[in-house]
């Protein structure tokens, strides 16, 4: 690996750590689940799945630019409001985890 890409392979780990991103699906959880192990695949969590339905989303980068979305019409479910808080809820859950990792780096990285 060249210099060039070790230095790409950084700047991506980066944007991973510094990027916000919060999923909130519903839909069918039975076509997510493996039945012999009886674990969720997570990587059936998409839109284009067929079974799933992107309620909202967002997407928070380093510099606190943020990009929200939120299904019109309420996702077709009667649980709308829920799932949006939900959502909320997650997001604040992760901003706090992502600056406490920040914080445990820095404290690391501080004489």
């Amino acid at each position: 690996m060249g210099l060039k890409e070790a230095v790409a392979n950084f700047a991506a780990k980066i944007e991973d750590l510094s990027t916000l991103e919060v999923l909130t699906y519903t839909g069918n959880l039975e076509k997510v689940i493996d039945p012999g192990t009886g674990e969720i695949d997570w990587s059936a969590f998409k839109p284009t799945s067929g079974v799933l339905t992107l309620a909202a989303a967002t997407r928070v980068h380093a510099d606190h630019d943020t990009i929200n979305f939120r299904a019109s019409g309420g996702a077709g479910q009667p649980d709308f409001a829920e799932l949006l808080a939900l959502h909320r809820a997650a997001v604040e859950s992760a901003q706090s985890g992502r600056v406490a990792l920040l914080n445990l780096f820095r404290g690391a990285l501080e004489p």
